[in-house]
């Protein structure tokens, strides 16, 4: 008997513990809910829930501002706030990911069209994520109103395209005024280098103007690059004459090597290295990582080029005898990354890599106080790689030489 009662006091403290311990569940649950709904219900995004049929769980203060429906909203299917034109897709894709749970925007942050309770149809930005417990699957939504940042970014394209024909007015006449001057017969062969030159960046900068928004493309993976055969020592050339203004006022020297064989300006301009590519886009990316160089190196230095191969890529090896410093190397190919230089805008380096990695190819550095610095930008050789889904030229197509002569072209 007396064992018994010794086992009935042990039963009833252990079920007083367990009582406790569920008690202090059950508070740490009204507490987690509460946090959950003072979240949900203070924010300005619309934050809403809905189980595996579409149909509404939750839907907080942001959404009934959002969208104008109240809470009888709630058991409603989700294709309420869908514009019609975007239902069927919706559905599809719905019942695509509960049978093969294959995720497309789930996980990411989309930008897609809401459907207000007045009919009116407004961008937004979503977040959808999944879950799953006892009681089935449930999706959660944040969504933000992004109709003021629209507004924005159309008044920003708005000036950056009248700012484009802004500059290229004047520019045309600079180009025009040149080509009338190199007409002239009473200029000096030193004259007429230079009017040349104003030429030819004025002209540079016209298509920069042009091709202002193949950058952005190339950001976003969109851009559909068009190669065609090029020369690439008639880049190296007018690397020469622009580096010419940009060296002088550090008395900096560039100097141009082939295969660790040095190669002089006059030369180049006699000799050809055929590649495959964008000449603009290679052009633009080797003259931003040059003058980078160049306003790097120390004065009275020189800054090289050098062209190397092996048997898939050439390789062009810009050096320098500056040091990049320590808090940028991690970041270095970033946009808006610069340090100690006046005016940079922290672009060049990061434009470039766009450019070298829309050709499929690679770019990095080496850099330390006994070998400055390197720069190297790997492109494929001929035939390009499938990677870079490039489209054959238009015209015709060069099949690349390792030597600077004997360049062969046949018809594509």
């Amino acid at each position: 008997m007396q064992q018994e009662l010794i086992e009935l006091r042990q039963a009833k403290a252990e079920l007083e513990a367990l009582n406790k311990a569920a008690i202090r569940i059950e508070q740490k649950l009204e507490e987690s809910e509460e946090q959950y709904r003072s979240v949900t219900e203070t924010s300005i995004d619309a934050v809403i829930t809905a189980d595996e049929t579409g149909r509404i769980l939750t839907w907080n203060r942001g959404a009934e501002k959002m969208f104008g429906f109240g809470r009888e909203i709630i058991g409603e299917p989700i294709t309420s706030i869908i514009p019609e034109p975007l239902r069927e897709a919706h559905l599809r894709g719905f019942e695509r990911f509960l049978k093969t749970n294959e995720k497309r925007i789930i996980d990411r942050r989309v930008e897609l069209d809401g459907l207000k309770q007045n009919g009116d149809v407004f961008p937004i930005e979503l977040s959808l994520s999944t879950w799953t417990s006892y009681r089935g699957r449930f999706f959660g939504a944040i969504i933000r109103d992004i109709t003021e940042r629209k507004k924005v970014e159309r008044i920003r394209e708005d000036v950056e395209r009248m700012i484009r024909h802004d500059l290229k007015s004047p520019l045309v006449g600079i180009a025009g005024f040149a080509g009338l001057l190199l007409k002239a017969e009473n200029i000096d062969a030193r004259q007429r280098k230079y009017i040349h030159l104003i030429k030819e960046l004025s002209e540079k900068m016209y298509a920069s103007i042009n091709r202002s928004l193949d950058l952005f493309k190339m950001e976003q993976g969109t851009y559909k690059l068009q190669p065609a055969p090029f020369n690439l020592f008639k880049i190296f050339s007018s690397i020469h004459n622009l580096a010419e203004t940009v060296g002088g006022k550090k008395s900096v020297r560039l100097a141009f090597f082939q295969r660790h064989q040095p190669l002089e300006p006059e030369q180049m301009e006699q000799m050809a290295y055929t590649v495959a590519g964008e000449e603009y886009l290679i052009e633009v990316a080797l003259e931003n990582l040059v003058k980078n160089a160049i306003e790097a190196s120390p004065d009275g230095q020189e800054v090289s080029i050098s062209l190397l191969n092996d048997a898939e890529s050439y390789i062009i090896d810009i050096h320098n005898h500056g040091v990049i410093p320590d808090e940028i190397r991690g970041v270095f190919f970033e946009p808006y990354v610069t340090c100690g230089k006046q005016g940079g805008t922290g672009l060049g380096t990061h434009s470039a890599k766009l450019v070298v990695s829309a050709h499929g190819g690679d770019i990095g550095f080496t850099t330390s106080e006994t070998e400055g610095t390197h720069v190297m930008v790997t492109l494929p050789k001929l035939p390009l790689s499938e990677k870079t889904s490039l489209r054959p030229p238009t015209h015709q197509t060069a099949q690349h030489c390792d030597t600077p002569q004997d360049i062969q072209y046949h018809e594509g």
